[in-house]
């Protein structure tokens, strides 16, 4: 099912991408990041109880402090202004979490940033200035150290958003790119050293580790109530139809592939 709803949502990402290139516009991809590491987060979390408790804080900390940080700069009076003076129409955001055995938890977002016309180099170099400094200003005043200069932000630009989009699209996401991109984000394979979630499930499976269990459970927590794709208000629905509630097919049309006893049940969720 989550695969299903990430393939529409790449549709959708992609349809908007036509759409916008269709009236001479053009396309861009925003990464950022978030400084932190598993030793700055256990010393600010000295009333955590236990080592699981830590972690659960971290991931849900790291999580709100990136989406919040993105809130920030993506609003305002100086956001309202870049906009107008570059072109920029819209934005969809997706969020991306994966688990590290350094670092821990590490949540970071790409955001494709669509314009009514191409940038040239001087505005993708003004482009990528201020929505540096504004990121690096979010994540202090999140309780961060500013984020890297040269990786906490970057800007990729088109369809060919270089080396590691091509690397999504070969390690099965399709051919579309960014729209697999950012709408995939909960299902892409890893980097090396790091997992997804997914990933750690598969790993629960062939391995039983108690340390993956406790990542799945403080995942659940830490994860409740995000939301993987995000769009800048009303542009969503200037280039697609409303978006319709989820729901299963109808059961009449539906084929009958299997059914399981509640006991079968029982043993699959174990």
């Amino acid at each position: 099912c989550a695969y299903r709803i990430a393939l529409q949502r790449s549709k959708e990402v992609w349809a908007v991408i036509r759409a916008i290139r269709h009236i001479g516009g053009a396309v861009y991809m925003v990464t950022a990041t978030i400084p932190h590491s598993r030793k700055k987060v256990v010393k600010s979390t000295r009333k955590a109880a236990t080592k699981a408790h830590n972690r659960k804080y971290a991931l849900k900390s790291l999580r709100q402090a990136v989406t919040r940080s993105h809130t920030r700069v993506f609003s305002g009076r100086p956001w309202k202004k870049i906009e107008h003076d570059l072109g920029i129409i819209g934005w969809v955001r997706a969020l991306e979490v994966t688990y590290g055995w350094l670092f821990g938890w590490h949540p970071h977002l790409h955001t494709l940033l669509f314009t009514r016309h191409p940038l040239s180099k001087a505005q993708i170099d003004v482009l990528l200035q201020f929505l540096y400094g504004r990121w690096s200003d979010a994540v202090v005043a999140a309780g961060y150290r500013p984020p890297h200069s040269e990786h906490g932000l970057v800007i990729s630009r088109g369809e060919s958003a270089g080396d590691y989009i091509s690397k999504i699209c070969h390690q099965g996401l399709g051919h579309q790119g960014l729209a697999a991109e950012i709408s995939q984000a909960g299902s892409k394979k890893g980097r090396l050293a790091s997992r997804t979630v997914p990933q750690i499930i598969d790993d629960w499976g062939d391995y039983r580790r108690e340390s993956d269990r406790l990542l799945l459970l403080e995942w659940l927590t830490g994860m409740r109530g995000a939301r993987h794709l995000t769009w800048s208000k009303g542009f969503r629905t200037q280039y697609l139809p409303a978006e319709q509630p989820a729901q299963d097919s109808d059961p009449s049309t539906a084929e009958f592939v299997c059914q399981f006893t509640g006991q079968q049940t029982d043993f699959l969720i174990q």
